[in-house]
């Protein structure tokens, strides 16, 4: 299977680790990385550097490839447009992260891929941490509550606490509400009869001080597991993703897609209404 890459700049740890991992453990030996295109090239060439064909646009990208993964990890705002080819290919399309940046941007992309009949599939690697996998299995019950603590910069980071959250919690949120601040936030979700709260540090610290941690209360009892095999999450994403482009199957439903980018944006809108409920399904 043939899949090809387009970013904003190739030289970026989700690029240089989705290389390694798609032709490694991921893809079995039957994934060949086939093209790549990037906008704002900088650094050295990765394309040189990795063995991979560089095109001169995404069209050229979509023709060589079965299936399309779109990075621009650092550069989620650029998502709209680098995504757009690939989208109307009709071929499988990856997003890596969020699917966009603002609500407006995810369900124009969503729209998009529903029109061309295209499949679509966008997440955070933690969503499938090896320990968030172990705690599901050991849950034996309904999920009443949960917990998702992390760390970094709320805008184009706090999906990798979201993301889980949203995993272990549903996403059917009717509202949110952040008491937090811009640098230490507090979300909690209200799906009408369960709530979940999602807390997400920064600081000089922050990976050391807030680890990511996440807890579920099934029967009155909390299973917890705190995330520290970081390529086991990136090696379980790729998995994913490879069956996701053989199939155009993917596991996780647009309505979650789309929850991530709406709970990211409302509490932002919900810190500034001086911390109020902000409604969203």
């Amino acid at each position: 299977m043939k899949i090809g890459f387009i970013d904003h700049h190739l030289n970026n740890y989700h690029a240089d680790v989705f290389h390694k991992i798609l032709n490694g453990p991921a893809g079995g030996g039957k994934v060949e990385i086939a093209a790549a295109y990037e906008t704002h090239p900088r650094g050295e060439d990765w394309c040189a550097a990795k063995q991979v064909k560089r095109m001169a646009s995404p069209e050229e990208v979509v023709k060589e490839s079965d299936a399309i993964i779109v990075l621009a990890p650092d550069n989620i705002e650029t998502h709209v447009e680098l995504s757009r080819a690939a989208i109307e290919s009709k071929k499988p399309v990856y997003i890596d992260k969020n699917l966009a940046r603002s609500q407006g941007d995810a369900h124009a992309i969503a729209a998009l891929a529903a029109r061309n009949g295209t499949p679509l599939m966008s997440a955070s690697a933690l969503r499938f941490a090896v320990e968030l996998e172990d705690m599901l299995r050991q849950a034996g019950g309904p999920i009443e509550s949960v917990f998702a603590r992390g760390f970094g910069k709320w805008r184009g980071y706090s999906i990798h606490t979201i993301a889980p959250a949203l995993r272990l919690f549903g996403w059917n949120v009717k509202r949110l509400i952040d008491t937090g601040t811009g640098s230490t936030r507090f979300v909690t979700l209200d799906d009408g009869s369960r709530r979940a709260t999602i807390e997400v540090r920064e600081s000089e610290n922050q990976d050391q001080a807030t680890p990511w941690q996440f807890g579920i209360l099934v029967g009155n009892r909390y299973e917890v597991c705190a995330i520290s095999q970081f390529e086991a999450f990136y090696v379980n994403l790729l998995k994913e993703v490879v069956e996701f482009c053989a199939t155009g199957k993917s596991p996780i439903s647009i309505e979650e897609q789309l929850m991530v980018v709406t709970v990211e944006s409302a509490a932002d809108e919900s810190l500034a209404q001086d911390n109020a409920w902000i409604t969203v399904g």
